[in-house]
C-alpha cells in the first residue's frame, strides 16, 4: 500500500522542472545547471586525458594538462631545467599574483599590499616547489601503472613482476645496489661506506629515532685537607643510533634489497688481510697464508648532520615485523618488511674542539687546529650573514627584475 501512495506521490510532479521535484530527468536540475565543465579536474576532456594517461603508461612522460594545485607544481617543474624559461614562467606567475593583489583592494587592502610586498617569496616558492617535484619524480613512484615489462629480469622470478630494474614503478634507492652510491635517489642522502673495500651501501632514508649521545669523560681527586672534588677532563666520546624501515615496493627490488642488508650486517665483521709471506711444507707445496683482521671502518651520511663522516658500527639489531608478509618462492623466502636499528660510533673528521665543526654545515669551515671554526680576531669564519647557506643560491629579485619591465618597479621591486 505504501509503495502505491509513493507512486501516485511522484506522478503529481511529472513534467515540473522545480527544486520540490527532484525526480525529473528530463531537465536539469538547478544543481547540475550551477557545475560548470571547468570543475572537472581542469575542464580537460576525457578523451584528452586518457591519451595523456596512456602516454605516461608507456614511459613517455608525465603530461599535465589539468589546472588542479598538482598539475600547476608539474607545469612550473617543466620550466626549472632552463634559465629563460624559468624566468618568463616566474615573470608570469608574479604579473598574475599582482593583477590578483590590486584586483581584490578595496575588499582587503590590507592583505593586498602584504600580498605586493612578498611577490617576489611567491615567485621563490613556486620555483622551489617545482624543484622538490623534480626531484621527488626521479625517485620513483610506486603506484605508476607500467605498460612494458622487462623480460630479462622477469626471467629470473618465479612470479610474474612490473616493469624492471629502471622503470618508473621501482624505488630508484631501493634498486641502487651494492657498491653503487645512488646519487640523487633519495629527497634525504642517507648511505654507508665501506671505507675498507670502497663500497656504497644506499637505503631509502625512512628514519626514526635519531639520537647524538655526546658523553664527556672526567676524572675526580681529591686534596688533602679539602672537602670538595676537583674535576679534570679526560675525553669525549659520541655514539649517534637511529632505526630505518627496508621494504621493497616491488618483487624485483627484494633480492637488491637483501643483499645490501646481508653487507651492512657484514661491518661488523672484520676484514682479513694476508700477514707476511706463506709458510711452505715444501719448497713447492705452500702449507697455510698468515692472516689477520683489519677493522670495518665506515662512513655515515645522514642528510647534512652527518656527510661522509667516519666511524663504526657497533651494534646492529634487525627486526621483522610482525606484520610483515614473506616471499615464499624457492630461494627468496624473506621477510617484505623489516627494522634495522644502529648503533654507531662517531670518529669525525675535525679535531675535537669546543669550537670546532661537530656537523656538516656547508658554511662553516674547520681548520683542524686550536681555532677551529674561528678566525684570530675570535669570530666564527664564515661569509656575510645568510649568504652562507647557499652560495648558489642568487636572491630572487635580482633574478627577477633583469627583464620583468615596470610593472616590477611600480610594485617596489624596483628598491
Amino acid at each position: 500500500m505504501a509503495l502505491v501512495d509513493l507512486k501516485s506521490k511522484l506522478n503529481e510532479f511529472k513534467g515540473v522542472n522545480t527544486p520540490d521535484n527532484p525526480y525529473d530527468r528530463n531537465k536539469p536540475t538547478q544543481l547540475s545547471d550551477s557545475v560548470k565543465l571547468s570543475g572537472r579536474s581542469g575542464g580537460v576532456r576525457p578523451s584528452i586525458r586518457t591519451f595523456a594517461k596512456g602516454l605516461e603508461m608507456f614511459g613517455i612522460g608525465s603530461i599535465p594538462i589539468g589546472d588542479t594545485y598538482e598539475d600547476k607544481i608539474k607545469q612550473d617543474s617543466i620550466f626549472t631545467g632552463n634559465d629563460t624559461l624559468n624566468k618568463l614562467n616566474q615573470g608570469i606567475s608574479a604579473f598574475k599574483s599582482f593583477k590578483k593583489s590590486v584586483k581584490s583592494f578595496s575588499d582587503n587592502p590590507l592583505k593586498s599590499i602584504s600580498d605586493l610586498a612578498n611577490i617576489d617569496q611567491e615567485a621563490k616558492l613556486i620555483q622551489y616547489r617545482a624543484k622538490a617535484y623534480g626531484k621527488q619524480k626521479k625517485l620513483g613512484n610506486p603506484a605508476a601503472k607500467v605498460v612494458f615489462t622487462d623480460r630479462k629480469v622477469d626471467d629470473a622470478f618465479e612470479g610474474p613482476i612490473k616493469g624492471g630494474k629502471t622503470t618508473r614503478n621501482v624505488n630508484k634507492a631501493n634498486m641502487t645496489p651494492y657498491g653503487e652510491e645512488g646519487k640523487d635517489t633519495n629527497l634525504i642522502d642517507f648511505r654507508f661506506k665501506d671505507v675498507y673495500n670502497n663500497k656504497f651501501l644506499n637505503f631509502s632514508a625512512i628514519l626514526s629515532g635519531i639520537s647524538d649521545t655526546i658523553t664527556p669523560e672526567y676524572a675526580s681527586e681529591r686534596f688533602l685537607g679539602r672537602p670538595e672534588s676537583v674535576y679534570i677532563y679526560q675525553g669525549v666520546s659520541r655514539a649517534v643510533g637511529f632505526s630505518f624501515q627496508v621494504y621493497p615496493t616491488t618483487r624485483q627490488e627484494l633480492p637488491v634489497l637483501w643483499e645490501k642488508v646481508n653487507y651492512l650486517v657484514g661491518m661488523c665483521y672484520p676484514n682479513w688481510i694476508e700477514l707476511g709471506a706463506p709458510v711452505y711444507k715444501s719448497k713447492d707445496e705452500m702449507d697455510y697464508q698468515p692472516l689477520t683482521m683489519q677493522s670495518p671502518l665506515m662512513e655515515l651520511t645522514i642528510g647534512d648532520m652527518y656527510r661522509n663522516t667516519p666511524g663504526y658500527l657497533s651494534s646492529i639489531t634487525i627486526t621483522v615485523q610482525d606484520g610483515s608478509t614473506w616471499e615464499f618462492e624457492k630461494n627468496l623466502q624473506l621477510p617484505h618488511h623489516i627494522e634495522v636499528a644502529v648503533e654507531f660510533v662517531y670518529i669525525g673528521k675535525y679535531l675535537p674542539n669546543a669550537k670546532g665543526k661537530h656537523f656538516e654545515l656547508n658554511w662553516l669551515t674547520d681548520t683542524n687546529d686550536k681555532l677551529g671554526t674561528f678566525t684570530e680576531e675570535n669570530k666564527v669564519d664564515r661569509t656575510d650573514e645568510y649568504k652562507w647557506i647557499s652560495p648558489e643560491n642568487k636572491d630572487i629579485k635580482d633574478k627577477m627584475l633583469e627583464k620583468t619591465g615596470n610593472w616590477a618597479k611600480f610594485i617596489g621591486l624596483g628598491d
